[in-house]
C-alpha cells in the first residue's frame, strides 16, 4: 500500500521540492539571509540559485531585447510610411513638371513657327522697299557727289 501510495501523489514530475529544503544542515526557521543560514547552504542550493538568477537575468535581458527590437521596428515602419508619402508627392510633383515641360515644349515649337512664318511676311513686304532704296540710292548718289564738292568749295 505505502508504495503504491507514494507511486501516486509523490512522483517527480508532479511535485519538484528543492533538495536544500530537506537538506539537515539548513534551519526551518522562518528568519533567512543570516550569515550563519548562507555558510549553512549546500554548494548544490547555492549552484541551483545561481542558475535560477542567471535564467531570470536571461529572462528579463531577452524581454528587454524584445522591447528594443519590437521599439526599432515601430520606428523602421514610422519611416517606411514617411518615405513613401515624399515619394509619392515627389511622384505626383514630376508627372505635373513633365506635363508643364510639355505643354511649354509644344507652345515653344509654335511660337518659332510663327516667329518663322512672320519673317518670311517681313521679308516679302520688305522686298520691293529694298528695290525702291537701291534705286534711290542710285538716284542720291550723284546728288550727294554734288551736294559733298559744293560744301567743300
Amino acid at each position: 500500500w505505502s508504495s503504491n501510495f507514494s507511486g501516486r501523489f509523490l512522483s517527480n514530475s508532479q511535485f519538484h521540492v528543492p533538495v536544500h529544503i530537506f537538506s539537515p544542515n539548513t534551519s526551518v526557521s522562518p528568519r533567512s539571509g543570516s550569515a550563519l543560514d548562507e555558510a549553512r547552504e549546500t554548494p548544490a542550493s547555492i549552484i541551483n540559485e545561481k542558475r535560477l538568477k542567471r535564467v531570470i537575468s536571461n529572462r528579463e535581458s531577452a524581454r528587454r531585447s524584445r522591447m528594443r527590437k519590437k521599439k526599432l521596428i515601430e520606428e523602421l515602419q514610422a519611416q517606411v510610411n514617411h518615405v513613401q508619402t515624399v515619394n509619392h508627392q515627389l511622384s505626383e510633383k514630376l508627372i505635373s513638371l513633365l506635363e508643364s515641360n510639355h505643354q511649354i515644349v509644344q507652345e515653344n515649337s509654335q511660337l518659332k513657327e510663327k516667329v518663322s512664318s512672320l519673317q518670311l511676311v517681313i521679308s516679302d513686304l520688305l522686298a520691293p522697299l529694298r528695290g525702291l532704296e537701291e534705286v534711290n540710292g542710285n538716284m542720291n548718289r550723284p546728288r550727294a557727289e554734288a551736294s559733298s564738292l559744293s560744301i567743300h568749295q
